[in-house]
């Protein structure tokens, strides 16, 4: 700390004049400024004039007295009578100069003059009390100070006795102590004396050195990581070497140029906080990704470092545009999206088509963004529909649906047609087409052998009818040519359909017989050689036996449809029967054929067993064979035979005979084995052929719990629950199992207390035991007492 001179109250007392001197002195004083002066002149032998005394300034006026109500800084003013003092009360430059104490003496003029000359204090200059120096440079602790000549620096180290010279380490200059190459043990408090060579004043300035460093950064780190998924948390934390501590300034280079989902920064400060050299984003989206820049600066200096960050987030589609096309142009689907990583982009169309004159290409549009293209050389109508756009990276997958619409012109499947009709029932006549849009539908119609009048009259007759699909015929007159157009603005298409009037069809002349045993027979029946009309769509039979058939006009009859096979079952062995055929048509049914008669067999052989829908199905998962069950059939022979690599193992097939049934469970078959099983049927006749099936049964889906664990878990539930509904009776009605041990318990400790109070009474009774033992019986219970050790001990006798 600086010395303060305090110099208020500072006076120069002069010696005291001589009484009325007779000569002439002058005294040369220096003061401070700001200092007080005052000076006696005194007169202790006045002569025969008396006391005659006054004070002249520096312009040799008369220094008068003070008077009441004025102030003045420099006045005079009588002592007493002998005693007149000049009094300035502070002293500057203006005011310097010669102040005279004048008399006169027998006549003579005489004075006594003093010089006073104010003069400045040293004081400091630009010198700080507290200085930085940077570590490793050479610096310059400044100390300035000015003063009435130029001031005399000396620097001292920390005690402030030794003296700093010139050498290695330090060099004086005129602005002040250079230190060089600093280092840490250069800190401390230093001395700079400032001495006026004039005046003798000097002052001290207490300099504290702090050396600080610039400051580096070492490290950036991003928690959890730099890559870090949209909707977390993440943190960055800047670390950073230097002296003084340094601050820390933050700054965000997008690594977008355009922000994302309308998204910019800094508008995003709502979620990220800083905390001195950490930074916190909270709920992380795609707009935070860039370069996050560290500024730590001190009075040093300062040095930046940054860390990039990406940002991963979910694929989301912004380009999915539907798409309309004419028919054979070159056309574009385009899907689009962003995510990070980058989405890969692919598209699926719901529905077949040719992949002929397609194409196809992908390409990354930025870091973040992937379209992808689908391109038709031509399209066609057969490309229309929807097309799925997925974008998946590992965070997720997005879809949107694209329509493609191809724009084409109406074309007919056939461009010709036969329709039939007949009495009693109309006739729809079908114009559908493909077309798109849809088509405006005009129908026209030619009559076979009309006049001209006819032919108008029925056009007018069709007139409400001419735009309708279908057109429905009611009128069975109208047979004919009628011809359907289709028109858009793309073009149009024709269809001629060829109306005319449908018959039954015509008499069965060819049946044979392909199968017969004694209960059943199948047929091979050969329709009409011409049909005039729709075609055939079931036939039907009318049997009976010989002996009932000319009895009576009602007989059995049985219907099969064109694809069933033509069998008559459940029929008498060894009878002759009759029977009859027919064809039928949507027009109705035909004639019946001649009458064909047939033996049943007294006995035959089983035929093929016919497998129930699912077989296969239902052996492998329900293990379960299951047929229709036929008659004459005594019994089964079942082979069962493992596949391994599609070969059947013979060695090892199995073979099981069972009476006569229609199911038969399968126990004994291995999960995840292939099996290949023949079954037949037997009767006193012989075997039949065999019908045969493959199947795999599935491998099994392992438990999760043992079925000893089960059981065990289940006991244990059981036992817990006991244990809880004897609680609650425990504390509802002082009853249970816990409740019986408790009172249980409680009379033991009454019976044992009884017992106390006994074995108490026996030693009062016999205070001094003869032998070592005494025994004494209480009921079943006797007590022994040891005279040695004075222990009573009891034990159950025999009762």
């Amino acid at each position: 700390m600086e010395k303060l001179v305090f110099v208020a109250l500072i006076c120069v007392i002069l010696s005291e004049s001589n009484a009325c001197f007779t000569s002439n002195h002058a005294h040369f004083t220096r003061m401070r400024i700001g200092s007080r002066f005052y000076q006696e002149c005194r007169c202790d032998e006045p002569g025969s004039e008396g006391v005659n005394l006054k004070w002249l300034d520096s312009h040799n006026q008369e220094i008068q007295p003070l008077r009441p109500g004025i102030e003045s800084n420099v006045y005079s003013e009588w002592v007493d009578e002998d005693t007149y003092r000049l009094f300035i009360s502070n002293l500057g430059r203006s005011i310097s100069g010669d102040y005279k104490c004048v008399t006169n003496h027998n006549g003579q003029t005489y004075a006594l003059t003093y010089n006073v000359e104010a003069y400045d204090r040293p004081y400091f200059i630009n010198t700080n009390e507290t200085q930085y120096v940077v570590s490793g440079k050479n610096v310059t602790i400044f100390c300035e100070a000015r003063s009435e000549t130029d001031p005399l620096i000396i620097w001292y180290k920390q005690d402030g006795l030794t003296k700093i010279k010139d050498d290695d380490k330090y060099e004086t200059s005129p602005e002040g102590l250079i230190i060089k190459e600093v280092t840490n043990d250069d800190k401390g408090l230093y001395k700079c004396a400032a001495s006026d060579l004039k005046t003798g004043e000097e002052i001290i300035r207490d300099i504290l050195v702090e050396v600080i460093s610039v400051p580096e950064i070492t490290e950036i780190v991003a928690s959890p990581d730099s890559n870090v998924v949209a909707g977390g948390i993440l943190e960055i934390v800047c670390m950073a070497t230097g002296s003084p501590h340094p601050e820390y300034v933050w700054r965000k280079i997008p690594k977008y140029p355009l922000s994302i989902r309308n998204a910019s920064f800094p508008s995003q400060l709502s979620h990220w906080k800083q905390e001195a050299n950490k930074i916190t984003i909270y709920d992380v989206n795609e707009n935070d990704a860039g370069a996050y820049e560290c500024t730590a600066s001190n009075v040093a200096g300062s040095s930046s470092g940054s860390v990039n960050i990406d940002v991963y987030f979910m694929p989301e589609i912004i380009k999915y545009d539907s798409v309309v096309a004419i028919e054979g142009s070159t056309v574009q689907i385009v899907c689009g999206a962003q995510g990070l990583p980058i989405p890969q982009i692919s598209l699926n169309y719901l529905g077949e088509y040719n992949e002929r004159g397609l194409g196809w290409d992908m390409k990354n549009v930025s870091e973040i963004e992937a379209e992808f293209y689908l391109t038709f050389f031509p399209v066609n109508r057969s490309h229309e529909g929807v097309y799925i756009c997925n974008a998946s990276n590992f965070l997720y997958t997005d879809q949107k649906e694209i329509n493609l619409t191809v724009l084409y012109a109406p074309k007919f499947g056939k461009p010709f047609e036969h329709a039939w009709g007949w009495s009693g029932h109309n006739t729809n006549l079908s114009c559908d087409n493909e077309s798109n849009p849809p088509a405006n539908i005009t129908w026209m119609y030619q009559g076979n052998d009309l006049s001209e009048e006819e032919q108008t009259e029925i056009n007018n007759i069709m007139a409400d009818k001419m735009h309708n699909n279908p057109l429905i015929i009611e009128n069975i007159s109208l047979y004919g040519t009628y011809q359907c157009v289709a028109h858009n603005e793309f073009g149009e298409d024709k269809k001629v359909i060829a109306l005319r009037q449908g018959f039954i069809p015509g008499a069965i002349n060819n049946v044979t017989i392909t199968n017969l045993t004694s209960t059943s027979v199948t047929f091979s029946i050969n329709g009409p050689e011409f049909v005039n009309g729709p075609k055939l769509k079931a036939y039907k039979a009318e049997y009976d036996e010989v002996e009932n058939y000319n009895i009576t006009d009602i007989h059995i009859n049985r219907t099969w449809s064109i694809d069933r096979p033509f069998r008559l079952d459940r029929l008498r062995p060894s009878t002759v029967y009759y029977i009859k055929f027919a064809a039928i048509n949507d027009v109705g049914d035909g004639p019946w054929s001649e009458v064909y008669d047939f033996a049943t067999l007294e006995k035959s052989v089983p035929l093929e067993p016919v497998w129930e829908a699912d077989v296969e199905e239902a052996a492998a998962f329900e293990r379960k064979l299951k047929w229709k069950q036929e008659e004459l059939v005594d019994s089964y022979n079942i082979r069962l035979c493992p596949m391994y690599n599609g070969i059947i193992e013979e060695e090892i097939c199995k073979d099981k005979t069972i009476e006569s049934a229609a199911e038969y469970e399968l126990n004994e078959l291995d999960s995840n084995t292939t099996y290949y099983l023949e079954l037949v049927a037997h009767n006193s006749n012989g075997s039949s052929t065999p019908a045969h099936i493959m199947f795999t049964v599935p491998a099994k889906e392992e438990s999760l719990l043992s079925a000893g664990a089960l059981i065990g878990i289940s006991i244990v539930i059981v036992f817990l629950c006991l244990v809880l509904l004897d609680v609650l009776l425990l504390l509802w009605r002082r009853q249970g199992i816990i409740a019986h041990c408790c009172h249980k318990k409680k009379k033991n400790k009454r019976e044992v207390s009884l017992n106390s109070r006994d074995r108490k009474g026996l030693l009062r009774d016999n205070p001094e035991p003869t032998d070592v033992q005494k025994r004494a019986s209480n009921g079943h219970r006797e007590y022994e007492y040891n005279k040695t050790t004075g222990v009573i001990t009891g034990k159950h006798s025999a009762v």
